[in-house]
């Protein structure tokens, strides 16, 4: 039986989020397609998976940083307050799926609030209609995963998986740096996950 050390990590982990292929991310966003909080958590999840967003930076958006006259930006800025380490980002918000899930977590939102939708809201808000504070949007994530049967994932996944995924993809290292808004390329290299299937690729072409 796996014991756990006084950190509470499992005793032989690495200690960092799982990281989950693109398959799982679909079955993912299938599970949580329905129910009342559908377009909120997928907007969530997608945020986290093809932006390399932070709990506390999805916690910490508002309306405003991603829409404004009635239509989404080209651009994320992720203020200093919003990031670890308060350093901004800018973040490209012109992806496709990005583009719809926000599309669609907003008009619910409008329809919602109607009179009273305001950009200066939190982009994503608890069931008594406030925002999620870091934590509890770690929470959030962790219970998404969980009920889609990835009980073994983290807020940190999503993030992790995005570099892991770019990495493998041949996209250089200090432009994964820069997407993922790390000050140092050793930091993002720790967030790959070896894959020997694609070593042995990579061997085999030799």
């Amino acid at each position: 039986m796996m014991t756990t050390s006084k950190s509470g990590r499992k005793v032989g982990s690495t200690g960092q989020a799982r990281v989950l292929s693109e398959k799982e991310v679909k079955q993912i966003l299938k599970v949580i397609s329905v129910g009342n909080n559908a377009k909120r958590n997928t907007s969530i999840v997608i945020l986290s998976h093809y932006l390399g967003l932070r709990a506390k930076e999805l916690a910490a958006l508002k309306i405003r940083d991603v829409y404004e006259d009635g239509a989404l930006k080209k651009t994320l800025r992720l203020v200093a307050a919003y990031t670890k380490g308060n350093k901004h980002r800018d973040v490209s918000l012109e992806n496709t799926t990005v583009i719809n899930a926000l599309t669609d977590s907003i008009n619910v939102r409008i329809e919602l609030d109607k009179s009273t939708f305001h950009i200066d809201a939190p982009l994503f808000r608890s069931q008594k209609k406030t925002n999620f504070s870091p934590n509890s949007m770690v929470r959030v994530i962790g219970d998404i995963y969980k009920n889609a049967g990835f009980s073994d994932a983290s807020s940190h996944s999503g993030r992790r998986s995005l570099i892991t995924k770019l990495a493998y993809k041949g996209i250089d290292i200090n432009s994964i740096r820069q997407i993922a808004g790390h000050s140092s390329i050793s930091t993002t290299q720790r967030y790959i996950q070896d894959n020997p299937l694609l070593m042995a690729d990579i061997l085999k072409s030799i």
